[in-house]
């Protein structure tokens, strides 16, 4: 592999002054911004009972997110192919370390790249080959946490993308996140009433650089140590915290624009079984946090009846469940359960830009 481009900030470290002064123009006025402890008497005001008319959205809202995905992460449209690595650590609900991981991408395109992961629960080489996925080591989906550890550096605005479906609507609106005071584009609901649950996607007032973002659930994500990589902003350090407690700290290691790629990169990898193909196991957590457009209420089911039910389901290549079968749990509980995920709805799993079946397992827990 031959890379011919260096960010400057790995130019700093090496002494070269006129780099040096571009990036530190970029980021020297900027504070380290962390999501505070939460608030035990706040919480999410929700409507049972929302307007079925759209907010209307802003216009410059609107465009002030264009500017935004265009600047920041590395993802969309990018005009050099890029090569990264990445450290990251997932926290527990007690603050304990639960697991850890390295991963590192070599990028062209959407269809052709090159992911090495290597953590406590997985390794595998993914590389997309221009038409076909091939896997090497483990062929199970990665875990949710290690893919969102990635799309929070390369893609930090996918949740905006995510969000955009359904009735949301951009919208202008300044927020502190602890003392930091931020412009945001939000995403206004009829159903969520409070401004504190809004996704919320926030930037350094007068600039397009991304410093905060809250998801769809309990997700808000800082981004600390901002550099410019060509015309993008990355961050170094990434924390997402989860109900306001610490999941995910990740550190960008290394990060560098990688003109000539060797094509011996996206060739099959050592081991590889072969293309992907048929279905496709993907983690629940990952169909609900990113595809699921459409979930019933919980099932009605007889009184004084509980316990946990675990159903596999299947989604065809338009996103609807088409088997859903409970693997245990009470009997009371399993057909009530199985009719109830039969009704979601996603939105289609793309490998490659081509949508693909999918098979999943999630569980009811009943009190």
């Amino acid at each position: 592999m031959r890379i011919t481009k260096t960010i400057a900030v790995w130019s700093c470290w090496l002494g070269l002054p006129i780099v040096c002064a571009v990036a530190q123009d970029q980021v020297a006025h900027l504070g380290e911004i962390h999501v505070p402890p939460p608030d035990s008497k706040a919480g999410v005001l929700l409507s049972l009972k929302p307007s079925g008319s759209k907010i209307a959205a802003s216009p410059e809202a609107v465009k002030v997110m264009g500017e935004l995905i265009k600047t920041n992460g590395l993802e969309t449209l990018p005009t050099t192919p890029w090569h990264i690595e990445l450290t990251y650590d997932e926290f527990d609900e007690d603050g304990d370390n639960a697991h850890s991981g390295t991963l590192e991408e070599f990028y062209v395109s959407p269809k052709k790249y090159r992911v090495v992961i290597k953590t406590d629960e997985l390794s595998q080489t993914e590389v997309a080959s221009g038409g076909e996925l091939y896997r090497s080591g483990d062929q199970n989906w990665p875990p949710a946490a290690t893919s969102q550890a990635m799309r929070e550096v390369v893609s930090p605005l996918y949740q905006y993308q995510l969000g955009t479906v359904g009735d949301t609507s951009p919208d202008k609106l300044d927020w502190a996140v602890g003392e930091v005071k931020l412009s945001c584009v939000v995403l206004r609901s009829p159903r969520v009433l409070s401004e504190s649950g809004l996704q919320k996607f926030c930037f350094e007032p007068g600039t397009t650089i991304l410093r905060y973002s809250r998801g769809t659930g309990w997700d808000e994500t800082v981004y600390n140590g901002v550099f410019r990589l060509g015309e993008r902003y990355l961050a170094r350090d990434v924390e997402v915290t989860h109900g306001g407690k610490p999941f995910l700290k990740i550190h960008l290691a290394k990060a560098e624009t990688a003109p000539q790629l060797e094509e011996s990169l996206f060739l099959p990898p050592t081991g590889s079984p072969g293309p992907l193909t048929g279905v496709v196991s993907v983690p629940s957590s990952i169909l609900m946090k990113e595809y699921m457009v459409h979930r019933e209420l919980p099932p009605h089911v007889p009184r004084g009846v509980h316990g946990k039910v675990t159903v596999k389901f299947t989604v065809n290549k338009e996103g609807r469940v088409v088997r859903a079968q409970a693997t245990d749990g009470p009997e009371e509980l399993r057909k009530p359960v199985e009719e109830n995920v039969m009704k979601w709805q996603f939105r289609p799993f793309l490998i490659l830009d081509r949508p693909v079946e999918v098979e999943s397992t999630t569980f009811y827990n009943i009190q």
